[in-house]
């Protein structure tokens, strides 16, 4: 029998779950020495920090081991990887002995994580699925898919957060319900609203994804802001280079002071320099000073926006917000009692509920793992680019728009391409995947990096990042073509072209030859999509 594994990489913590066919339901691993119990409202769950230290002569420590060594600050240790993943982020680690990007650390950690899994499976082959965010984009996909082949797993999956964590919350419910996943966790905040259908697919009741929204907020941008507002409190503190010294700790010590907080009313923000001389720091942090933070950085006019956007997507399916049977808070920072209390003056506190909201991801992608499906529906805008000779620019023409379902019953766009010059024998189809600008949020434009001396700071994103994280040309390194025999001549009508999606979320292209009348191609793939 196959051993049905779920990775949930994530920002600051990695949860492995395994589906028990016995018991029907999923359980969380632990590694031993690797994985921490991590405190929530029902007790504790196992997670391993995602955290890789580079020791001299090749060492490498994973997860708790670099809390319990005393390794978490130092310059060697690489955090927040899947953010920057995510982002695509050009940044290089400074290391001994040389660099790494976040995607090299990564691969580094998570194949890490992943060798552990045959000996949990036995003489069994492992099937995996891995969590991604409901933003996540292609390349991401693609680095986790191929991170799994090298490990030697046969089959692999990917499904979003908020899906995962609406089969795990969804099995509790009744058929019929509409209820909303509310996931903030280390990188993001996905908000979906989701239907439980009546009957059943496979081992579990089947879903409906209704409307789906993304921000990018969570706790690395919370720690961020207490970060930036000890420095500008206590700027006397920061000055000169044993100040300096001090950031990386006190990072570290706000994410700290950030999750105490969540359980207590005051902590302490202390750091000292890692060599254990020097300048020390140290001040009290109250929940009111935390809240009053949050306030000042619009935290709660932005959860509202993305409660909002998905609300959007579940009204233009004829369903509104009394529809809700209940709000699932899932994600570390869902424990925030701040962020809780929002959610209960907007929707009742009779509405808000959650269990183990800090292993929910992992445990629900261990039941989709099991065969228990959901539909959904696409997360972003995508386009082809075309040669506008009119105005002599690029231009992008819509073929998928965000919340569009797969597989596709009728093609969703349709349109005719031309040659650009005399004697074209094929024609290019760029597709791209369109994201978001952010407009005024100038933290979503900063990141925080390694000093190669040891301390982090803030700079800003150069303007041709910006630009690609908002036109993303999916498949500049896999180029698709229409063959023209005989070639076309310029500005010629030469294909009708029709596009639709199949149920791996596959962009597919028919073509016909609008001078022979012949098609050239049928559904075939392009793309994978979001």
């Amino acid at each position: 029998m196959p051993c049905r594994v779920a990775v949930d990489f994530g920002t600051s913590n990695t949860v492995l779950a395994c589906w028990d066919e016995t018991l029907g339901s999923a359980r969380v691993l632990a590694i031993p020495g690797w994985s921490r119990q991590c405190r929530d409202d029902q007790g504790g769950m196992a997670q391993i920090p995602s955290l890789i230290h580079y020791g001299e002569g090749g060492t490498r420590w994973i997860g708790q081991q670099v809390n319990d060594l005393g390794l978490l600050d130092s310059p060697a240790t690489v955090r927040w990887m899947k953010h920057y993943i995510s982002t695509r982020s050009p940044v290089r680690v400074p290391l001994p002995g040389g660099s790494r990007s976040y995607m090299e650390a990564g691969a580094d950690f998570l194949g890490a994580v992943l060798s552990t899994l045959p000996a949990e499976a036995g003489d069994g082959e492992i099937e995996a699925v891995f969590p991604v965010p409901v933003e996540s984009f292609e390349h991401y996909q693609d680095w986790v898919i191929s991170l799994a082949g090298s490990a030697g797993i046969g089959r692999v999956r990917v499904v979003d957060e908020a899906t995962a964590a609406a089969v795990a919350s969804g099995l509790a419910l009744r058929p019929g319900e509409v209820f909303m996943l509310f996931d903030m966790g280390g990188g993001t905040l996905d908000v979906s609203v989701v239907r439980l259908e009546e009957g059943e697919c496979g081992q579990g009741r089947r879903c409906r994804v209704l409307g789906k929204a993304g921000e990018d907020l969570g706790g690395m941008r919370i720690d961020q802001w207490i970060f930036e507002d000890i420095r500008e409190r206590f700027w006397h503190a920061f000055g000169g280079p044993e100040g300096k010294a001090l950031s990386r700790p006190l990072l570290s010590a706000c994410e700290r002071a950030k999750e105490m907080l969540s359980f207590e009313n005051e902590t302490e923000i202390s750091v000292r320099h890692i060599s254990g001389e020097g300048r020390e720091f140290s001040t009290p942090y109250t929940r009111d000073e935390f809240v009053g933070l949050l306030e000042k950085r619009g935290v709660f006019p932005r959860l509202n926006a993305t409660i909002q956007r998905a609300l959007q997507g579940a009204y233009a399916r004829g369903f509104s917000e009394e529809d809700l049977a209940g709000v699932v808070m899932v994600g570390g920072c869902s424990q925030v009692p701040a962020i809780k209390k929002a959610l209960e003056h907007r929707f009742g506190r009779e509405k808000i509920r959650y269990d183990h909201p800090l292993v929910t991801v992992a445990r629900g992608a261990a039941a989709c793992a099991a065969g228990i499906d959901l539909d959904d529906h696409v997360q972003h805008d995508y386009a082809l680019r075309f040669w506008n000779s009119r105005t002599g620019t690029h231009e992008f023409r819509t073929l998928v728009r965000q919340g569009d379902p797969y597989p596709s019953k009728r093609p969703v766009a349709r349109l005719l391409i031309r040659a650009t010059y005399d004697g074209q024998a094929q024609m290019g189809v760029p597709i791209y995947e369109m994201g978001k600008a952010k407009g005024g949020d100038a933290a979503a434009q900063r990141e925080l990096v390694s000093d190669p001396g040891g301390g982090v700071r803030l700079v800003d994103l150069p303007d041709e990042e910006r630009e690609r994280r908002e036109a993303f040309w999916m498949n500049e390194n896999a180029p698709f073509f229409i063959p023209a025999h005989p070639p076309a001549m310029r500005d010629e009508s030469r294909f009708e072209i029709s596009f639709s999606l199949d149920e791996n979320k596959r962009l597919l292209v028919t073509a016909c030859d609008t001078r022979s009348g012949h098609v050239v191609m049928k559904d075939c793939p392009v793309v994978r999509l979001v």
